[in-house]
């Protein structure tokens, strides 16, 4: 009997330990790499959304924040990822592809996660997820055009009789940069770091580095669908010309162009950001102000805009870990819970779940939420999807119906290929990387240094890369009809 008991037990322990195996081996691990500098509370956040993810499709995820230079020191040198960011603009989406470092998942999207497929509208898997019609990524559901707002201490401006609009154009900043610098004095009314202000730029579509594109605002005139060096680009210019004015006037910070940003901990009186209507409303992470916002540019809608972020797998991994990838983007996009703790981090410590004045539920953040664990909201996954947070609410159907006024660009899902011009890319990038800090900040003074910069410019073979990138696009445009 003791022996038929022993049996039994070692037949249970046996049984256990291979239930304990099965579940471990059940449970995938990925790598994932997303965008920017890794917050306080990565471990304790990650700890919570294994656990829910575990439990719901046996998938974990190792979680590992990269700078733009670590991108591309570790795509260069192969370093074993499963899943990446990537977008037109950091850890270039086509450049990967072109360089076949990005898994094909044209087929296996569709027959492994029908639901992340079919949660994501058809011409964004079209033109941004895909190069010659074999999708390489999965978009990131956000703000799928671009819209340029300058974002204001609404309590200093309020308090001078400076009213805040909903809309104003580039140079309308002027004045209220001025009527800040006559009341306030402990900072400079346009505090910048060497990128100058974020999304200014983003009125042109960039082809080649910062200095060939092809501007929105052509659209619909002779000059669409051409190339151009920046300087032919007549809003871009202006701008550059209205920084350099109101840098010599004293309402830029004199180190703008060697300093790398202006902290969070900074009450900058504007800022400025690419967002959507009613994202700058209301209390801000940046000082703790109230913030208000006033588009002075778009929306725009284009290829670029719609892989503003994305979500791609190693074509090193196997399927199996494509498809445990490919699920794990499936929940995020699916699961508004989960969605949640990789947005806003561990509810109770991070933020807490409140109703707000139209009787919806949002997320309010909490001081550590705002400390420990508070980034972009494409980081980890669609924003469309997430809690909208406790201090600004928009309905996302209206966001994207309002895109039915934005100004489409003529390009198409159209990609530049540099492999030909490599080297002058190059060149020209070492140009102008002497130059950009001091034009975005408005330190340089345009018109006076241009003729220098076209001259390095063209001996770096500007005209050879605009020749190559018109001709491909004169030929895919041709493809089109």
């Amino acid at each position: 009997m003791k022996r038929i008991l022993s049996l039994a037990l070692v037949l249970t322990l046996v049984l256990s330990m291979g239930l304990i195996s099965a579940k471990a081996e059940e449970t995938k691990k990925i790598i994932w790499w997303v965008y920017g500098d890794a917050p306080i509370d990565v471990k304790m956040v990650v700890e919570a959304a294994n656990k829910y993810s575990a439990e719901k499709i046996g998938v974990e995820v190792d979680l590992i924040f990269k700078t733009d230079e670590q991108f591309a020191t570790d795509m260069g040198s192969d370093t074993y990822y499963d899943m990446t960011f990537t977008c037109d603009w950091a850890n270039s989406f086509v450049d990967n592809v072109v360089d076949e470092r990005f898994y094909d998942i044209t087929d296996l999207v569709k027959t492994a996660t029908p639901a992340l497929y079919e949660t994501i509208d058809q011409k964004y898997w079209d033109v941004a997820g895909s190069i010659n019609g074999r999708i390489y990524a999965v978009p990131t559901l956000k703000d799928m055009a671009s819209e340029q707002f300058f974002r204001f201490d609404k309590d200093r401006f309020e308090a001078i009789g400076v009213t805040i609009p909903d809309k104003m154009d580039f140079a309308d900043l002027e004045p209220m940069l001025k009527a800040y610098k006559e009341n306030y004095d402990d900072l400079y009314p346009l505090m910048l770091g060497k990128a100058g202000l974020t999304g200014m730029t983003n009125s042109a579509q960039w082809i080649a580095g910062s200095y060939l594109c092809s501007p929105y605002h052509l659209a619909g005139t002779e000059r669409e669908n051409k190339i151009i060096p920046f300087w032919e680009d007549e809003v871009l210019m202006e701008r550059y010309r209205l920084l350099h004015k109101w840098y010599e006037m004293g309402y830029i910070n004199p180190d703008a162009a060697t300093i790398e940003s202006i902290g969070k901990d900074i009450r900058a009186a504007v800022r400025s950001g690419s967002a959507w209507r009613g994202y700058y409303s209301g209390f801000s992470s940046w000082a703790g102000i109230n913030v208000e916002g006033s588009s002075y540019s778009g929306p725009f809608m284009s290829v670029a805009t719609m892989r503003g972020a994305m979500n791609a797998i190693n074509a090193a991994a196997s399927e199996d870990q494509a498809i445990a990838c490919l699920k794990y983007l499936e929940l995020l996009n699916t699961d508004r819970t989960f969605r949640d703790i990789l947005r806003f981090g561990v509810e109770g410590v991070h933020f807490n779940y409140v109703t707000n004045d139209l009787g919806i539920q949002v997320a309010e953040r909490t001081e550590q939420g705002n400390a420990n664990w508070s980034m972009d909201g494409f980081v980890t996954g669609s924003v469309v999807n997430a809690s909208c947070t406790s201090d600004s609410y928009y309905d996302w159907n209206e966001i994207f119906a309002d895109y039915k006024d934005a100004i489409v660009s003529t390009l198409g899902a159209f990609s530049f290929d540099k492999s030909d011009v490599e080297a002058e890319c190059a060149a020209c990038s070492a140009v102008m990387a002497k130059y950009t800090s001091e034009i975005l900040t408005g330190t340089l003074d345009i018109d006076e240094k241009l003729p220098t910069i076209q001259d390095e410019l063209k001996k770096a073979g500007i005209e050879a890369i605009q020749a190559e990138a018109q001709r491909q696009l004169d030929e895919y445009l041709a493809s089109q009809k």
